[in-house]
Parts: structure tokens; sequence; C-alpha cells
């Protein structure tokens, strides 16, 4: 084959319908990597906060509840959020242009 549809030897042909559109796993890539830093973030925040409600309830600033309140809406809140937040929206529900 010669042409534009020539593929070099080992590989298929370009799709028509794909050429210039930038594939899916390419655009994705970046936002796994900010999905990825986000959640090693939380968890190294979580897990922070977890030791120092730990450390206040075992020298006695607080009572085994308030440490476990404390770290509930300090430590886990606010990353859940923050992950919730990143989500892609699901295809199914996403409105459809007319």
């Amino acid at each position: 084959m010669v042409g534009p549809e020539a593929a070099p030897p080992g590989r298929l042909p370009p799709h028509p319908h794909s050429e210039g559109k930038p594939r899916m796993r390419e655009d994705s890539r970046p936002q796994a990597r900010a999905e990825q830093r986000a959640l090693a973030v939380a968890v190294v925040w979580m897990l922070a906060v977890q030791l120092g409600c730990v450390w206040l309830w075992d020298a006695g600033h607080l009572v085994r509840q308030a440490a476990l309140i404390h770290w509930l809406i300090v430590g886990v809140l606010p990353p859940a959020l923050a992950l919730w937040g990143m989500r892609h929206p699901d295809p199914a529900r996403a409105p459809r242009p007319h």
C-alpha cells in the first residue's frame, strides 16, 4: 500500500474516523496521575491526623470518643470530599446535546 493509508510494517493503518483525534488513554493519563497524587496525599493526611488523635488521647487531652470524632471530621471528611469532587461524571447520566 502506498499513500496516506500506508502503515509502517507491523502496525495497523489508522482508522479513518480517528485521524487527528487524541486517544482516550493519552487524555486520561494526566487525570490519572492527579488522582493518584490526591489519593496519596489523602492517605498520608488521614494517617497523620489519626496518629495525632491517638497521641492526644494517650496524653489525656482528648477522651476516646472526642479523638474518634475529631479524626473523622478533620482526618477523613476533607480528603473524602476532595476525592469525591475529582470523580468523573457518569456518562449514562450526562446530558446529551440535542
